[in-house]
C-alpha cells in the first residue's frame, strides 16, 4: 500500500528523477552542486561549473575530508575532486547508486504549501531527510487538514531553513578508491543540506550560503568510529587563481583565501572567500565537558556532572537540541597545500590526509612559523609564540602577525575534531561559505572577518534573528551603541554576550549579582567601532557561580546599558 501511495504522489507531482545536479543560485552566490557532496566542480548548464560570486568564479571545487580510527586501524575518505579524492556514491550506504530517487531534493519558501516539492519530500524522508512533525505522529504526511490552503503549525512540512534548501544523501561506498588506494569503506552516510536566505532578509546574508553535514555511522561495518576529524576542503580560485593567498581567523573559526593584489577577473577590489565552522561536532570529553563520576569514560545523564553543553541548531521550525555534558568542537587547525609541492602536495595516502587534518604538513609534524618559507611573522610579533596549528593567523590589512607570502593556486583545509561516531547516532556539522567584498584585496579580508562573525551570530540565533544590513560597496558600522540579550538565556555552563559600538572608545563589560556586587569583568580595554562578542562561563577553575539572576553591563564613555540573565544549574 505504501508503494502505491508513493507512486500516486510521483504521478500527481510530476516527480523528476534526473536531478543529480542542481544550481543553488541565491543572491550573489551561484553554486552548482551534485548528489555526491561536490560543490562548484559540477557542470550545470547554462553557466557550467565553478562557484561564482557576482558572475565570476571563486570556487573551483569544494567538499570535505574525514578520518578516524576503527579500533587501531586508520581510515580516511572524502570528496576533494581537484585532488582526485572521490570516495562517495549517491544514496544511503549499501543502496544502489543508480536508484533514481537518489537525487537533489529542493524546497523553497515560495513553493506552494502542500504542493509538488512538499509531496516529493516524502522520498527524501524515506532516505533520511528531516521534517517538521506538526501532528507529532512521527510520520511525514503533508496534508492540509483544514483545507485552508495555508500551512498551520499542527500540519507536517519539509525541513526548510531559510528561503531555499537543497538536500541529498551519499555514502563512502566507492571501491576501489581513486587516490586512497589502501582505503576501504567504513559505512558512513552523509545527509547534506545547502541552504540560504534572500537578500531581502538582510543585506549581510546575500554574501553567504550554509552547508549542513549530518554524518551517520550506519553500523553496517563498525559500531564505533573514534578520534574522528572533519575538514571542510576547498580548491578556491578567486578569478585568476595564480595570485591567491590564505589565512586563518580563530575568532570566527574560519579559514579564508584572498588575492595578493588586483585580480584579472575581479579588478581592483577582489573579494575574500571564508569557510566558517559555525557548528562543530558534538564531543563528550571526560574531565573537560563532564565530571565522569562513575569513571566509565561515558557521559551518563543523572550520574555524571555536566561542565558544558553542546547544541544542534535546526532552524526556527525544528528548534534547538541540547546535549548536556558535551561541547561543540571549534576550529582545531587550518592548513593549505599545493598540488605540485613536495612537502605540501595532494595527500596520496590516508595517513597524509590525516596529517593535514591534524594541522600538520603532509609527511607529519608541525611547521615552525619562525622558519616557514611560505610565510612571515610580521609587525613585531614574537614568532615563537604563534600557534602552529592555525597557519597564517595574522591580519593582512594591518600586516601584523603570521602572513602567507607566496601567492599561488591554493587548496585549503578547515579542520574540526575530534569526536566519536556511534552506530545510528548522527553528528551534525554546519559550515558557512562567506564572501567579504571590500575596497581592495586586503580590506576584503577585514570585511570577510566581520561577515563571518555575523554568520556565527546568525547561527547562534538558530537562523532566526535579522542581521544589520550592509550594502554592496562599503562596510556599514553601527550608528549607535547597543547591548544585545545574551544567548542562550537561561544558560549553563556558558553564554555569549554581544554588543555594538559606533565609535572607538574604552569599553567594559561587567557582571553583577542581584545585590549589585561585581562578580566578573569580561572586557576592560579600548575597542574600535564594530560588533563584538564575549563568553561568560558559569565556572572558572574552582570558582563556581551560584544559580540565579545576574546582570551584565556595557559601559563606553557616558553610555551605560544593563541587561538581565539567568544561570540555571
Amino acid at each position: 500500500m505504501k508503494r502505491i501511495i508513493l507512486l500516486s504522489i510521483m504521478i500527481i507531482t510530476g516527480f523528476t528523477y534526473s536531478q543529480s545536479d542542481y544550481r543553488f543560485f541565491i543572491n550573489k552566490i551561484n553554486m552548482p552542486i551534485n548528489n555526491k557532496g561536490v560543490l562548484g566542480a559540477v557542470n550545470v548548464p547554462p553557466d557550467g561549473s565553478l562557484g561564482r560570486y557576482n558572475g565570476i568564479g571563486f570556487l573551483f571545487s569544494g567538499g570535505f575530508l574525514i578520518s578516524g580510527y576503527n579500533s587501531d586501524t586508520l581510515w580516511a575518505n572524502g570528496q576533494a575532486t581537484a585532488s582526485l579524492i572521490e570516495n562517495h556514491l549517491p544514496g544511503p550506504f549499501g543502496s544502489n547508486q543508480f536508484d533514481p530517487r537518489h537525487k537533489v531534493y529542493v524546497v523553497k519558501k515560495t513553493d506552494p504549501h502542500f504542493g509538488p516539492s512538499w509531496q516529493e519530500w516524502v522520498f527524501a524522508v524515506e532516505l533520511g531527510a528531516k521534517f517538521y512533525d506538526g501532528d507529532g505522529d512521527g510520520i511525514y504526511n503533508p496534508v492540509d487538514k483544514n483545507n485552508n490552503g495555508v500551512w498551520d503549525p499542527d500540519e507536517d512540512r519539509p525541513d526548510l531553513i531559510g528561503d531555499e534548501l537543497a538536500w541529498s544523501v551519499y555514502n563512502d561506498g566507492v571501491t576501489p578508491r581513486l587516490r586512497f588506494v589502501d582505503a576501504e569503506p567504513v559505512g558512513i552516510e552523509i545527509r547534506q543540506s545547502v541552504f540560504g536566505f534572500r537578500s531581502g532578509t538582510s543585506g549581510v546574508l546575500e554574501n553567504m550560503i550554509f552547508i549542513r553535514y549530518e554524518i551517520l555511522n550506519t553500523g553496517a561495518l563498525y559500531p564505533v568510529l573514534d578520534s574522528v576529524y572533519f575538514a571542510a576542503w576547498a580548491d578556491a580560485d578567486l578569478g585568476d587563481h595564480v595570485d591567491d593567498l590564505v589565512g586563518a581567523d580563530t575568532l570566527s573559526n574560519s579559514g579564508y583565501l584572498y588575492n595578493d593584489s588586483a585580480d584579472a577577473a575581479f579588478g581592483n577590489d577582489p573579494p575574500a572567500f571564508f569557510i566558517n565552522i559555525l557548528q562543530g561536532p558534538v564531543a563528550y570529553i571526560p574531565g573537560e565537558t563532564f565530571i565522569d563520576v562513575n569513571a566509565n569514560g561515558i557521559y551518563d545523564e543523572g550520574i555524571d556532572t555536566p561542565l558544558d553543553t553542546a547544541y544542534n541548531n535546526n532552524g526556527p521550525l525544528r528548534g534547538i537540541e541540547t546535549y548536556p555534558g558535551a561541547r561543540n568542537q571549534k576550529l582545531t587547525s587550518f592548513v593549505h597545500y599545493q598540488a605540485s609541492d613536495p612537502t605540501l602536495g595532494d595527500p596520496n595516502t590516508m595517513q597524509e590526509a590525516r596529517n593535514y587534518m591534524l594541522g600538520q604538513h603532509r609527511q607529519g609534524g608541525y611547521i615552525n612559523p619562525c622558519t616557514w618559507i611560505l610565510g612571515q611573522v610580521r609587525g613585531g610579533v614574537n614568532c615563537s609564540e604563534v600557534n602552529p596549528l592555525y597557519w597564517y593567523s595574522g591580519d593582512p590589512e594591518s600586516n601584523i602577525g603570521w602572513i602567507n607570502t607566496r601567492p599561488t593556486d591554493q587548496r585549503m583545509i578547515v579542520n574540526t575534531g575530534h569526536f566519536t561516531l556511534l552506530e545510528n547516532e548522527p553528528v551534525t556539522i554546519i559550515i558557512g561559505y562567506t564572501i567579504g567584498h571590500g575596497t581592495d584585496e586586503k580590506n576584503s579580508v577585514t570585511k570577510g572577518k566581520l561577515f563571518s562573525q555575523y554568520a556565527s551570530e546568525f547561527y547562534q540565533s538558530n537562523f532566526e534573528n535579522t542581521l544589520v544590513s550592509v550594502d554592496d560597496d562599503k562596510l556599514m558600522l553601527p550608528d549607535d551603541f547597543k547591548l544585545f540579550q545574551n544567548y542562550p538565556n537561561p544558560f549553563n555552563p556558558s553564554t555569549k554576550i554581544s554588543w555594538q559600538s559606533p565609535v572607538g572608545s574604552w569599553q567594559t563589560i561587567k557582571v553583577f549579582d542581584v545585590l549589585g556586587r561585581e562578580v566578573a569583568t569580561l572586557v576592560d580595554e579600548y575597542r574600535d567601532a564594530g560588533y563584538y562578542e564575549v563568553e561568560f562561563q558559569s565556572s572558572i577553575g574552582s570558582l563556581q557561580y551560584a544559580s540565579g539572576v545576574y546582570y551584565y553591563q556595557l559601559k563606553a564613555g557616558s553610555y551605560i546599558e544593563t541587561k538581565k540573565m539567568i544561570l540555571l544549574r
